[in-house]
């Protein structure tokens, strides 16, 4: 054994380094989010809606609801935390809905120091179980890809709202391999060890295998322009979503959404039609 592996060339020292730190690099960038604090301001708005903590798979999920009436869940994406979706909260109280902001797994207060769309979709579901009825969702990013995940897992709602959200796992694994340089072979390594962290195949996260989920309507707005989640993927969305309205919007990019007063005019409004 020894004779035979000496006749093959090793592969230098330096190679294997680049390719196991890029390798680590993809994992991590794939699995552990940065945590965001609150503001003062957020801290301040926040302060009265706090609710004890929803355990769920070993963690605790900080949770917080305003207003009363039919509830809406508020779900942020990758980086981000619940408070962040605030600017929707006054407007949908003012309409007669209590409101639902949670941190997803690995989060602003939740525990935990991974996270994926699949965490974030599980985590969306034992929430809604744990509500009983909700009436609307409105995700952000991954927060959107979650709700589908959510959808197509029994999750039951009357409206959803999707903003610039990702429809399938695969072109951001895809995406992210390339981002971090890795070869075809450590691409495959990858998307091995991705699939071991989620728990199923990448293609199970597809919309192909969630659009059946989408038996309601649903408000899709992306920017064209947006550099972190492609447009097409909400083009996507709304070409296999029969129930779905997509509205374009300029200027935005990826986070103004959230601030934006004509977007969250849009979605309340959406919201509230034939509530």
């Amino acid at each position: 054994m020894l004779e035979s592996s000496a006749l093959t060339p090793a592969r230098p020292a330096t190679s294997a380094a680049y390719t196991d730190g890029h390798l680590a690099a993809a994992r991590h960038a794939f699995s552990s989010p940065d945590r965001v604090a609150l503001t003062a301001s957020e801290k301040a708005a926040l302060t009265s809606a706090t609710e004890p903590p929803l355990r769920h798979e070993g963690l605790k999920l900080a949770r917080w609801t305003l207003g009363t009436g039919p509830r809406v869940v508020l779900v942020h994406g990758w980086n981000s935390r619940g408070a962040h979706l605030l600017g929707f909260a006054r407007p949908l109280v003012e309409a007669g809905f209590s409101v639902t902001l949670f941190d997803l797994p690995g989060h602003g207060d939740s525990g935990g120091h991974a996270a994926s769309v699949v965490h974030a979709g599980r985590a969306l579901r034992a929430l809604a179980t744990h509500i009983g009825d909700v009436h609307a969702v409105i995700g952000h990013s991954m927060g959107s890809a979650a709700a589908l995940m959510a959808f197509a897992h029994g999750l039951s709602v009357k409206r959803s709202v999707h903003l610039a959200g990702p429809s399938s796992l695969t072109p951001m694994v895809k995406g992210l391999a390339r981002a971090q340089g890795l070869g075809p072979a450590d691409a495959a390594a990858f998307a091995g060890w991705v699939e071991s962290f989620i728990g199923t195949r990448i293609a199970n996260v597809d919309l192909e295998r969630l659009q059946h989920g989408l038996r309601h309507p649903g408000l899709i707005v992306h920017d064209a322009e947006d550099r972190t989640v492609p447009f097409a993927a909400s083009q996507a969305l709304h070409a296999a979503w029969p129930g779905s309205r997509f509205e374009p919007v300029t200027g935005l990019g990826h986070r103004r959404l959230l601030v934006d007063a004509g977007v969250i005019a849009r979605s309340v409004a959406f919201v509230a039609e034939r509530a």
